[in-house]
């Protein structure tokens, strides 16, 4: 058997083992000890068929891993973007000393096998048609990220539908880029690009909690967007015989772009992390002009966790009055023990009246410094960021209730449906584009 069919056929065989055979051969623990030995077969069984076919998986490009970096936490930050307004949850792991012995191989096995053998079969499968040997490797790798029961559970036209733009669709939007950072860059590029969303996913204490038609459509936008951003690096899509003189078409100025965007997107997840009040501090946009003249509606207070025993008169504290209402900025006028607790008494510099009595328990920080004005960019992104989602996932499923079937209610998995055939276009033209320059060569 040709070796670009052999590790295909390895990591289906692997897929069906650990979906059809573990589950109900082990018990408890030893399911996924197993799985975890049977997914890390793969990964020296590709590396040393890469070897005997003298299949580079480990060239870099230095700009193309940037790229892809870039392109993978932009999709990271537009899940985060809008569950500033559908909210977030806690992850489901928690990651002891037992849970990372255990249950981190589990995970990491299956990934780096998937990767590694992503990256040899975009290397090697691709000599003649590269465009094909994309798809196919990019359907393939789809295809084998959901289990065997959620196929099982596929017995409606119902089920087939929500399965497809639930799961299938930006999945394949996903695996298909990668395949071509594969392509591209051989395994540092697509690892790249696959590692930010899915460490992300493993470690980060919170995740956005989106319904999962808003997280389709954007998943397959961020795909979608970034095969433009490759695409734009990358003229022509380059052939077998080209490939290894072709670089990408990026000028020193270029370059130094991709830095500074690579550096703006980590200071833009370290932002997003620090609304979470993870780091220790939490930036706050003034909504009301209570604290009037001292702090000003737009102004950024940067809340400091700090201990009640620290906090004096005078100082500017945010605390909670109750569950689930949003915290109040307002300045100490007084402190005193009761019952073993520190209490405060409150009020706005603009307010006439002090505000009731609050402990330290619903002390949430002190402010330490104010930015001024800045915070109403927030406040008209996120007016506007609000109204947009109104009409995408209210108002226009509320109008086509009323002049379409009520399979075409849901606009936002039309649009997913809509933006992967966009997407699947941009791949065809590269073949009649390669084609037509085969020719004319």
């Amino acid at each position: 058997m040709k070796p670009e069919l052999t590790i295909p056929a390895l990591i289906l065989t692997v897929y069906l083992l650990t979906n059809l055979i573990v589950p109900y051969a082990f018990r408890g623990e030893l399911i996924f000890i197993v799985d975890t030995l049977l997914w890390a077969t793969v990964i020296p069984l590709t590396l040393l068929t890469a070897k005997n076919s003298q299949t580079n998986l480990l060239k870099t490009d230095k700009t193309l891993i940037q790229l892809a970096t870039i392109i993978a936490i932009f999709q990271v930050s537009l899940s985060v973007f809008m569950a500033f307004f559908m909210g977030f949850g806690r992850n489901s792991l928690v990651w002891t000393p037992r849970a990372i012995a255990i249950y981190f191989p589990f995970l990491l096995a299956p990934f780096l096998a998937t990767e590694i053998s992503r990256a040899y079969l975009a290397q090697t499968a691709s000599k003649h048609k590269p465009t094909t040997a994309i798809l196919l490797t990019g359907l393939f790798y789809a295809l084998l990220k959901a289990t065997v029961p959620q196929y099982q559970g596929l017995t409606s036209p119902l089920a087939i539908a929500e399965f497809l733009i639930r799961t299938f669709i930006p999945t394949l939007a996903t695996s298909l880029l990668a395949t071509y950072f594969a392509y591209l860059g051989a395994l540092p590029a697509n690892l790249a690009y696959m590692a930010v969303p899915t460490f992300f996913t493993w470690f980060s204490p919170i995740l956005p909690n989106l319904p999962w038609q808003t997280s389709s459509i954007l998943t397959v936008i961020g795909a979608t967007v970034g095969f433009l951003l490759l695409d734009a690096a990358v003229k022509p899509l380059p052939t077998a015989k080209h490939r290894r003189q072709t670089r990408l078409h990026l000028t020193r100025k270029g370059e130094k772009q991709a830095t500074h965007w690579t550096v703006i997107a980590l200071i833009a997840v370290i932002a997003v992390w620090s609304t979470t009040g993870l780091l220790g501090f939490t930036p706050t946009i003034i909504a009301s002009g209570s604290m009037t003249p001292t702090l000003n509606v737009g102004d950024i207070a940067i809340v400091l966790s700090t201990p009640a025993k620290a906090i004096r008169v005078g100082d500017i504290i945010q605390y909670y009055r109750a569950s689930g209402e949003p915290p109040i900025i307002h300045r100490v006028i007084d402190k005193y023990e009761s019952g073993g607790t520190t209490w405060f008494i409150t009020q706005g510099d603009a307010n006439n009246a002090p505000d009731d009595p609050i402990n330290e328990n619903q002390v949430k920080g002190k402010v330490i410094f104010t930015i001024p004005k800045l915070g109403w960019v927030s406040i008209t992104l996120k007016e506007a960021a609000t109204a947009a989602y109104t009409f995408i996932a209210q108002t226009l499923p509320t109008a086509l209730t009323q002049h379409a079937p009520a399979a075409l209610i849901n606009g936002l998995p039309i649009t997913a449906l809509l933006t992967l055939t966009a997407y699947t276009s941009l791949l065809l033209a590269y073949h009649k584009t390669t084609k037509k320059e085969g020719k004319n060569a």
